[in-house]
């Protein structure tokens, strides 16, 4: 792969990829573009944070309030769901009506004694993902 960098002031700013075929390293420099400087304020008692994507493990509503799970503790966002979701882009996977999580901190897919899928995260949650949205998750995460 040939990377040519040029400099010029007097034009938009702009990255053309040509590639062969899309692969995970196509699929990574667009996720490094499309997150660059994205970030969202979390809020804990009287503590602000911004908080960087890959920071965030899981996003969910309980209460009517939307929080984000990381290792630091649980932030709450002054977002809806589908904001969130839209600022996060394709690094996170919607799994349910009140949850969003990470593509990159998934631990394993399991199933319930009911037949519903369980996604596990490294930092141990757990949440299941609705029958609407297991098509789309399998999907986004190379499954079949």
């Amino acid at each position: 792969m040939k990377i040519i960098t040029v400099i010029n002031e007097n034009e938009d700013e702009r990255i053309e990829i040509h590639s062969h075929k899309m692969d995970a390293l196509v699929e990574q420099i667009e996720e490094l573009v499309n997150n660059y400087g994205v970030s969202i304020k979390g809020y804990n008692k009287d503590e602000i944070i911004l908080l960087k994507p890959e920071m965030i493990y899981r996003v969910y509503v309980s209460s009517n309030k939307v929080f984000a799970s990381t290792d630091s503790g649980e932030y709450q966002l002054k977002y809806r769901l589908y904001q969130i979701e839209e600022m996060l882009g394709e690094q996170f996977i919607k799994i349910n009506q009140s949850a969003l999580v990470n593509k990159k901190q998934i631990k394993k897919f399991s199933s319930s004694w009911g037949g519903s899928l369980i996604v596990e995260l490294k930092n141990g949650e757990k949440d299941f993902i609705s029958r609407r949205q297991q098509k789309t998750v399998m999907e986004r995460m190379g499954v079949k």
